[in-house]
């Protein structure tokens, strides 16, 4: 178990490297990454972390006092993919294509399965870590925000119905791919079947010309 310890200041007369440090940090995040997919945050040690990550003990808590604090720092990480994965999406040139294109990523990038094995053990850990909690809810509140950002988007675009209310639609989107990913995770079904179906699900659900559902 990380116990929290004060940071120490760098030796004197020399100064931070802020790109040196920055590695560093995303060393960690790395190997934290790797040890808590491999055995969960409980089992893995500081040592552990530290070995994985190329750095000593000492070191690991001037960048992270607690593992509170690095699973934290995970999660923005976490958010940071899905949030770009948005992006993607609202930068194709339709609705269609960006979907197909992120969903395909999402089937055959191990990297981005790996990172769902993850989301599972911090939504484990949120049960029972109110501070993991509060974590998890705000970044799941700034992916429902991108979302409806993209579907009102796609709204003016004349792409999704206007009787679709955006903040139902992403939450059921944001909910549909939760889903999907952790089936995907752990070898649920055929990836490339589910994904298309799943893209197929939310352009009939929303899409134009499509009637509202009864």
């Amino acid at each position: 178990m990380m116990v929290s310890t004060a940071p120490r200041s760098p030796a004197s007369g020399r100064p931070a490297n802020p790109e040196a440090r920055a590695q560093r940090r995303e060393n960690i995040l790395a190997g934290a990454f790797r040890c808590f997919v491999r055995k969960g945050f409980h089992a893995a040690t500081t040592a552990e972390i530290s070995a994985e990550a190329g750095v000593s003990v000492a070191n690991l808590y001037q960048y992270f006092p607690s593992k509170d604090d690095l699973i934290k720092a995970l999660v923005q990480a976490d958010l940071a993919i899905d949030l770009e994965l948005v992006r993607m999406v609202d930068a194709a040139d339709t609705l269609a294509e960006g979907l197909e294109h992120t969903t395909r990523m999402l089937v055959t990038d191990p990297d981005l399965l790996s990172g769902v094995r993850l989301r599972l053990e911090i939504l484990a850990e949120a049960g029972r870590n109110p501070v993991i909690a509060e974590e998890v809810r705000r970044a799941a509140a700034q992916m429902v925000d991108a979302i409806v950002q993209l579907i009102v988007r796609r709204q003016r675009a004349g792409e999704v119905r206007n009787d679709v209310s955006p903040e139902t639609a992403a939450e059921l989107i944001l909910s549909m791919y939760d889903g999907l990913a952790s089936r995907l995770a752990f070898g649920g079904g055929d990836p490339a079947v589910l994904a298309r179906a799943a893209d197929q699900m939310i352009l009939t659900s929303f899409g134009v010309g499509r009637s509202p559902p009864t």
